[in-house]
């Protein structure tokens, strides 16, 4: 492996927050004409304190068998992921967050207007975070498409698949604040981790997810695409 390979990539997330989905999202969830006031009060507070961080890799995938993957030699077991890396030698995983100084902003306790807010806003970060960073990567490997799967997006793919892709980091995420828990969750919470892969298909991990409600889907659930990169033999 050449040595740029090894290394840990830092990139400098620029804060954006869309307060207009900020207040979209709060609107939606309370139904509360006060939450437009919280919300702008809220991302004002937020754009004083929020630093998003990420850190990606360049890493060798080799596919081992229909359900295995071994990825600068630690091994991940998922059939959704071996299907997407076939003949992929050259892998992104990665780290986003929306930083742990948004953990720090004084609320009370009972306010449970400014909580929601505060969890609303750190989302918004996180998925423009997130989204530069694609790009990013994108743009500095000159891939003409990219895809990526996050542990404990689905059944195939769970969050006990974090322990190996936090083991390729060997300790560099603790450069951007993030953390694993016992139980495989990311602290602070509103982090991502996932590998990213190049892919001009289209290819939206959201299809093979039935989580109906969730704040991130991109596309709909669909069994075609569930047959094609996980049950299908």
């Amino acid at each position: 492996m050449k040595s740029e390979d090894k290394k840990i990539y830092q990139v400098d997330i620029p804060l954006k927050i869309n307060t207009a989905a900020v207040v979209k999202r709060t609107q939606l969830r309370n139904g509360n004409p006060r939450m437009e006031k919280v919300a702008l009060e809220m991302t004002e507070k937020a754009l004083g304190v929020a630093r998003p961080k990420a850190i990606y890799r360049i890493s060798k995938s080799r596919v081992i068998d229909r359900g295995t993957v071994e990825i600068n030699g630690v091994r991940f077991t998922s059939r959704a992921l071996s299907k997407c890396l076939e003949g992929q030698p050259a892998v992104y995983p990665l780290l986003a967050t929306a930083g742990q100084e948004l953990d720090e902003l004084p609320i009370a306790p009972g306010d449970l207007m400014r909580q929601l807010t505060l969890d609303t806003i750190k989302m918004v970060i996180l998925f423009s975070a997130s989204q530069y960073l694609t790009d990013y990567i994108k743009e500095k490997h000159s891939l003409n498409g990219a895809a990526a799967l996050n542990p404990g997006e689905f059944a195939d793919f769970p969050i006990s698949q974090q322990k190996p892709l936090f083991a390729l980091f060997g300790g560099a995420e603790k450069q951007i604040g993030v953390s694993l828990t016992s139980g495989g969750a990311l602290k602070p919470t509103k982090s991502r981790s996932g590998i990213l892969f190049p892919n001009e298909t289209g290819f939206l991990s959201c299809k093979l997810c039935t989580m109906s409600k969730c704040p991130g889907r991109r596309a709909a659930y669909n069994p075609a695409e569930v047959a094609k990169y996980i049950t299908d033999d």
